[in-house]
């Protein structure tokens, strides 16, 4: 037998160590050995910036975007998982900054967000795209543009949640517009911006409230949700007579008025037509309560907007009113807070006072010293009533004939200048002649609630019927 040169030696052991890595799965990259898994010989390996992905057929997977288990990843010139945004052949893409993955749909990062195709993870960039039914704008760098913009000479509104806004009402700097069908913002003229509501729109000063001039003419529109008013109408102590088209043809003053009040007591569905067609001039309306200690704080009136744009809406003067149960300024001040804020939201604007409700004995310990008497729960009324002032609100109190300067002195805070709404039923099963004493004889009360079993076309269920004295407003 022959020996085996050096040579072949070395040449055999070069071809088994060959043999041995196709059949172990061992493959050398970058002076590295690298093992797959058998029996295909690919998969990850590595971990953290070490993470590699092996082909069987290439080894380690370089210059690639790669689909591995229905996730995309791209694998950079050394083989490593490429981390956030990435740019091939034009497009940008993003994979995740944790996994490497690449992400589609919305994506927030750096306090601003990013769109990628769901179908192929390409940026939306410099341009309004439609995205799930709204249309959004994003810059050149592909952030989306949120807020007011101006395209072409025109005004236009991005939301953050639901891209351009259309055929909706905004708030913008204290100033509301409309952002009709195109996204267009609505410059100056009538608009409708729901049905039934006719408004008019300044240009940038936006949708316009009360007593208007309006090419000349006089106009009233509601002052809470800016719509056009006709008819009868009553506002601010003034009896307005306006024509079909909204131009006001005379105003009187009137120094009584014939009102009501209610409550989510009354249902939601009041029919105001039919309450202003009974002779109701105005309606003060529950807010809400103020809660004791043990409750939250606020608890509005479910139907308290809904009532004063219901009302306004059909020219009926509006007042509100809100029942007291805390016994402390702190409760008294987070709760009127609440109230107003809420008032805000709901687009609410009143013509007459806000009044506190004081009559709940457990919370107002009447006849009791616990509180300081007599002279803390004057007080405590008091500080309510400046809260509300703060706030700009016109505010007054409510009680009745038997509180009347026993538990709170009433004759003090009307001095002040605070109306005064009194109950007292004479005849709790008749209206009552307004002339009626019902106080004392010198002071009599700006707002008279004389029964709690009233009936007034369109509600069903029993209201308070209330008068109120105009020349006695302060």
């Amino acid at each position: 037998m022959k020996k085996l040169s050096h040579g072949r030696i070395g040449l055999v052991i070069v071809m088994l160590t060959v043999a041995l890595l196709c059949l172990t799965g061992l493959r050398v990259y970058n002076g590295y050995v690298f093992f797959f898994d058998l029996p295909d010989r690919s998969g990850w390996t590595g971990e953290g910036d070490a993470r590699r992905y092996l082909d069987h057929h290439a080894g380690v997977v370089t210059d690639t975007l790669l689909e591995i288990d229905s996730k995309k990843y791209y694998f950079t010139s050394d083989g490593s998982v490429h981390k956030g945004e990435l740019e091939l052949d034009g497009n940008v893409y993003y994979f995740d900054e944790a996994t490497g993955v690449m992400r589609t749909g919305w994506v927030e990062r750096g306090g601003a967000r990013y769109y990628y195709w769901k179908e192929t993870g390409v940026k939306a960039v410099d341009d309004v795209f439609t995205i799930d039914g709204g249309e959004f704008m994003f810059d050149v760098d592909g952030a989306e543009v949120v807020g007011p913009v101006e395209i072409e000479g025109k005004q236009y509104y991005f939301d953050k949640l639901t891209g351009m806004l259309k055929n909706v009402e905004k708030q913008l700097n204290g100033a509301w517009y409309y952002y009709a069908e195109d996204g267009a913002r609505f410059g100056t003229g009538w608009a409708e911006p729901v049905e039934g509501r006719i408004c008019y729109y300044d240009g940038d000063a936006g949708m316009l409230f009360g007593e208007q001039t309006i090419d000349g003419q006089p106009y009233l529109l509601d002052i809470s949700l800016g719509g056009r008013l006709t008819g009868t109408v009553y506002f601010d102590g003034m009896v307005y007579t306006i024509d079909e088209k909204g131009v006001v043809q005379d105003k009187q003053r009137e120094a009584l008025w014939n009102g009501i009040d209610v409550s989510w007591h009354q249902g939601p569905e009041i029919d105001w037509a039919a309450v202003k067609e009974s002779g109701v001039q105005f309606v003060l309306v529950r807010a809400g309560y103020i809660a004791s200690e043990e409750r939250p704080v606020w608890m509005p009136d479910e139907y308290f907007a809904r009532n004063v744009h219901g009302a306004q809406a059909q020219g009926i003067s509006v007042g509100a009113y809100i029942y007291l149960y805390n016994s402390t300024e702190e409760g008294l001040a987070d709760g009127i807070d609440a109230f107003a804020a809420g008032a805000e939201v709901a687009r609410v604007k009143l013509d007459l006072p806000v009044f506190l409700d004081v009559e709940d004995k457990e919370y107002f310990k009447t006849g009791s010293d616990a509180l300081g008497g007599f002279d803390y729960r004057t007080g405590l009324v008091r500080f309510g009533l400046e809260r509300l002032e703060s706030l700009g609100f016109e505010a007054g109190f409510y009680t009745f004939s038997n509180w009347a300067g026993k538990e709170f002195d009433t004759d003090k805070l009307y001095e002040e200048g605070y109306p005064f709404w009194l109950a007292r039923w004479y005849n709790n099963n008749a209206d009552m002649d307004p002339e009626t004493l019902a106080w004392n004889d010198d002071k009599q009360p700006t707002v008279w609630q004389y029964r709690a079993t009233g009936q007034v076309g369109g509600i069903e269920k029993e209201v308070d019927r209330d008068y109120l004295y105009w020349d006695r407003m302060p």
